[in-house]
Parts: structure tokens; sequence; C-alpha cells
């Protein structure tokens, strides 16, 4: 299936004149499970869908307004009361799945002066939306990537890289659970669920090993109960996009853990009594990385530390010399960890890597390994019991020195 005719096939979903039975519906689970904006029902109501297809009239196509070249169009848009929401659909592997100098960019950009123009009150976000959650080219992201160039990060305040096969998996699943009764609308939604079907790529052991790491992780973030933050000085997040640990949480990234792009399942608590630069927050991170990026230098290994989390770029920091201005002399961390940091990549200070109730390490990567170690519920509680051991002796070590 071509990315045009995928991208036709969900506005004919979305839209109230292609699915007056179902559209409002999808919509809200569209943005439950992708956009994450939690709409309201006001705004869903009055939501309008455009496409950039030859098979609708001009009226149902978004046509560029405030940026220089307008034969740049949009493949999907949802315009509502409150924002105007840019969506890039790309079928990476394929022939027209190139992206254009600059093509992220300007659609923001249209996303952002259409903001202004129409005074619409929440910031603008572009949708990159592809089969396992790759990343836009810097050619087409510009200025919105990360000034390093030895990684190809972007910045989630502007650009969020959402998957077809955990965002959009998620969101077809529950719109199959409420099927229209309109055989085209049907039909369409048939054809959008078996592609999407066709990107989940992993084998039948890491699907095993992904059960297991939700298990493991819900069970482990169910300890980190308000009693405990209380205690430790840390404060939660919630599901909304952007939220605190939005941008590593487990419940996105462990259906991306096998594919080939990046993902870094994690657990994020911010901790609440740190004074950093005005648009700087410490957060204590619980997670492990697939090891999709060669250039980056970081193990495998299940486990935690602190780390710092810029608002004004949404993501973390990591170069050493950023860190350690921010935190040197501050009587933040002891200052051993500090002095320690050598990471290059995602700025865990004071890193521990974590193990099970035997004493041994944990590497979701490793299948075979992961399914002897976790055999029974029983083994996953019990590690999660030596787990937070070690990482309360980690906490006792930022709040006591």
């Amino acid at each position: 299936m071509q990315e045009t005719e995928l991208t036709n096939l969900m506005y004919e979903l979305l839209s109230p004149k292609e699915n007056p039975e179902r559209w409002r519906l999808y919509l809200e689970l569209f943005d439950k499970h992708v956009l994450r904006l939690k709409m309201s029902n006001k705004e869903l109501e009055h939501a309008r869908v455009f496409v950039d297809s030859s098979k609708v009239p001009e009226e149902d196509k978004y046509h560029m307004q405030f940026i220089e070249n307008k034969q740049k169009r949009i493949d999907l848009v949802i315009i509502t009361s409150k924002r105007f929401i840019p969506i890039e659909v790309k079928i990476k592997g394929k022939e027209d799945a190139v992206d254009q100098p600059n093509q992220c960019r300007d659609y923001w950009c249209e996303a952002e002066a259409y903001h202004k123009d129409n005074s619409l009150s929440e910031p603008p976000v572009l949708y990159y939306l592809t089969p396992q959650g790759e990343f836009p080219s810097w050619e087409s992201v510009g200025d919105f990537g990360f000034q390093d160039r030895s990684t190809n990060f972007i910045r989630s305040d502007k650009i969020d890289d959402v998957a077809f096969c955990s965002e959009g998996f998620y969101w077809i699943d529950a719109c199959e659970k409420n099927p229209p009764k309109d055989r085209d609308s049907e039909k369409n939604l048939i054809s959008v669920s078996e592609e999407i079907d066709k990107m989940i790529t992993r084998t039948y052991s890491q699907g095993l090993t992904e059960e297991v790491m939700r298990k493991f992780f819900t069970a482990l973030d169910n300890r980190f109960d308000e009693n405990f933050c209380q205690k430790y000085h840390l404060k939660r997040g919630g599901n909304k996009r952007m939220e605190i640990g939005d941008c590593y949480t487990y419940k996105r990234y462990i259906d991306r853990f096998f594919g080939t792009a990046f993902s870094w399942p994690s657990i994020c608590l911010q901790c609440t009594d740190v004074k950093l630069d005005d648009d700087k927050e410490l957060w204590l991170r619980v997670g492990c990385y697939n090891g999709r990026y060669s250039y980056l230098d970081e193990s495998l290994a299940f486990c935690a530390g602190f780390m710092i989390f810029s608002n004004e770029i949404k993501e973390g920091l990591y170069k050493e010399p950023e860190i350690k201005r921010l935190l040197n002399g501050r009587n933040i961390l002891p200052q051993k960890i500090v002095a320690e940091y050598d990471k290059k990549f995602n700025g865990l200070v004071g890193r521990t890597d974590l193990h099970d109730a035997r004493g041994n390490l944990i590497y979701f990567t490793d299948v075979d390994r992961t399914l002897r170690q976790f055999r029974t519920q029983e083994d996953i509680v019990r590690a999660v019991e030596h787990i937070m051991i070690e990482i309360k002796k980690l906490l006792r070590r930022f709040i006591y020195g």
C-alpha cells in the first residue's frame, strides 16, 4: 500500500463527510491513543479534517497560507477551535517516503502561523507517523534537530514521533471494537488494520518478551506510589503529552523495543526539591535502551539514574559540560556522583545497573535470557522487590548525600 492510499483511508475514517456514523468516536480514539491532547467534547465535535489527496474536492484539502513554498502539502490536518494539528505519514522504505528539505520544519511553521493568525490557545506540534517511530531526517527538521549532529534526535516540543506499531495499533484496535455498519467504512477500517499489522515485525519470542516487559514495568511502576514519592521527594506525571516522563514512557516504547527505531522505555519521576535553571528539572529515570543507534555509547542493561530535563527542548541533557555546569558544587547530588559522570548519551548521572532477585543483570534485548529469567509472575515480583532496594539506596544518596 502506498502512503497516499493509507493516508486517504485514515482520512475517510476520521472525516464526518466520509464516515458520518463513526467519525466522532474514531477521532476521539485517535486523540486518546495517537495525539494524546485530551481534547474536550466540544473541541472534538467541531473538528475539521483535511487530506492531501486527488480523490477529494479542493475544500477538503488544506492549502498552505503562510509558508513560502506553497507547493508542499501536509498529508493530514485536523483543525479545532484550539489547535492546528499537522500529521505527516511516512512508510519508510518506500520510494515516495523521502523527506523534502525543511519539510517537517515548514509544516510546523505553518501550524505556528495559523495559531497566531487565529489566536489559538494551544502550542502547535507536528505528528510524524511512521511504522516504528522513526525520526525525520536532519534535512527535514532543520534547526528543530539537536545541534549535535552525531545524533538525529529532534525537539519533541515541535515534532512528536508516533508509530503505527504502537500508538496507531491501539487506535485502530479500539476502532475495530466499534465497527461501523456502513460497508465501505467497515472495509476502510479493515484495510488500515491489515496494513498496520504488516508493519509489526516482532517475532513470536519477541512478543512474549514484550509481555514480560509490560508486566515487569507495571509491577515496578505500582511501587512508586504516593507514599514513596513523598518520602523521596518525587513527583509523578500523568498520561498527557509532555507531562513528566512522557518522552520515555514505557507504555509507548515497549511496543517499539524490537523494531528498527530508537526505544528507551522508562519510568520518570521529577525531583521536587531541586532548583536548577528556570527551564530545567532533575528527574529520576528507571529504564532500558534497545541499542538501535550505533553511535550511542550506552549499556543495554536495565538501570536507574538522575537526568536533567530541559523544558525548552523537551528532552534530557547529556553533554558533559552542560551536566557539570548545572550540578557542580550545588549540593544537589553527592559531588562524587557528579564528578564520575562521563556518559556520552542521555545524561544519566549516578547510573546504577539493576539486578533481579538472584543478583543477575537484566537485558530485555536478550530474548532467550529474559524468557528464562522471568518464567513466572513470581520471578517478576521478586526482581522488582530487589530493584526497589537498589533504587532506595540510590535515592538515599540523593536525599542524604
